[in-house]
């Protein structure tokens, strides 16, 4: 057991290094390599536009993709190969995301909803703001997902879907060299600029999500 003291030193290590991540956050888009934002933007359009017809895919790829970060940190600490950190983290996360699907979707109901949170105050510059929303957010969205399931897959699709397209496009866009600077100093300098690639092409998923699904729900009444 931590005492108090090494307790209060842990939170400000963690809050250091959130706070940390968030102000460097525009400056790590631009360390993607091609290979790695290519198959983020085909990913984030299946999600962005048919996320609620194939959520338990879905949430089996998110939790794939969780696994080769977990993993690859996990390799990390542990002194080993990231490769097989990277591969190991996804099959494993990936292989309990599909029994388990409806504890993952609120893991990443919380996490979309975390990520609206910091969204909305991403262009204040104290990253405690962001941390804060970001936190309410990623409480809300969890508790959301426990009573609107089918409104939060909707939601945590489109909003994780566009948040992968814009990866990938800027992954994309960052591996040319000659751009590389003046995009990550643009979307420093215009910090409502990300928040606003993201959620725009997220409500339209939303939307076109809801409307397909309502429509499908029409049709099988009729034969019926």
């Amino acid at each position: 057991m931590l005492g108090p003291s090494e307790q209060q030193s842990a939170l400000e290590e963690a809050y250091k290094a959130a706070a940390e991540a968030v102000e460097t956050f525009p400056a790590l888009l631009g360390q993607l390599e091609w290979w790695q934002a290519t198959p983020l933007i085909p990913v984030g359009l299946v999600s962005l536009l048919y996320g609620l017809k194939l959520f338990k895919g879905m949430v089996v790829v998110y939790a794939a993709m969780a696994g080769v970060l977990v993993g690859r940190m996990a390799a990390a600490w542990l002194e080993l190969n990231p490769a097989v950190g990277m591969i190991g983290g996804a099959v494993v996360l990936g292989l309990l995301a599909w029994p388990l699907f409806k504890v993952a979707v609120t893991v990443f109901g919380g996490i979309a909803g975390g990520l609206l949170g910091a969204m909305l105050v991403f262009w204040k510059e104290e990253p405690v703001y962001v941390l804060i929303a970001g936190g309410i957010g990623l409480v809300v969205g969890c508790v959301l997902a426990l009573f609107v399931f089918r409104a939060v897959v909707v939601f945590m699709t489109s909003l994780i879907g566009a948040l992968l397209v814009v990866l990938g496009v800027v992954g994309l866009v960052t591996a040319v060299p000659n751009v590389h600077d003046a995009v990550i100093s643009g979307i420093e300098a215009r910090r409502y600029l990300l928040p606003v690639l993201v959620g725009a092409p997220a409500v339209i998923g939303a939307i076109y999500q809801s409307h397909r699904m309502e429509m499908e729900e029409k049709k099988r009444g009729r034969k019926k």
